[in-house]
């Protein structure tokens, strides 16, 4: 049997930590920044990470 193929639109928007963590970027930070708050854009800066309930579901979808 072939190996899975990973999800390639979800390989590039999370990546593990070195503590299994799954690490993603907020969105609405590209354009239409004078619509946002500056609280909003500022938050948006830093990465999040997904909880482990959501952990277990995207790493299926990243094959690891």
């Amino acid at each position: 049997m072939p190996k899975m193929k990973s999800k390639r639109g979800a390989v590039k928007r999370f990546r593990f930590t070195a503590n299994g963590e799954i690490k993603k970027w907020n969105q609405n930070t590209s354009h239409l920044s004078h619509n946002k708050t500056h609280k909003l854009i500022r938050h948006n800066r830093k990465a999040r990470y997904l909880k482990p309930t959501q952990t277990r579901a995207m790493a299926k979808l990243i094959s690891r």
